[in-house]
């Protein structure tokens, strides 16, 4: 269980550092649409769960080996 709340929580944080970061101006007009918020909240979501699919996948593999 820690490996999979690590995994996304620490997706979770990419996911909103790649809705914080800044956009060339063709890709603001596109994304003017949408808030910040909604934008953190999207990313950090697919972040987490990525994150906790990497770290369910690591932790079989590590346990396979001992």
């Amino acid at each position: 269980m820690p490996f999979l709340a690590t995994g996304a929580i620490l997706g979770y944080i990419v996911g909103l550092l790649l809705a914080a970061r800044p956009l060339a101006a063709d890709e603001a007009l596109k994304m003017q649409n949408y808030s910040f918020s909604s934008q953190a909240g999207y990313l950090g979501l697919f972040g987490a769960m990525i994150g906790a699919l990497v770290a369910a996948v690591a932790y079989v593999l590590l346990d396979r080996r001992s």
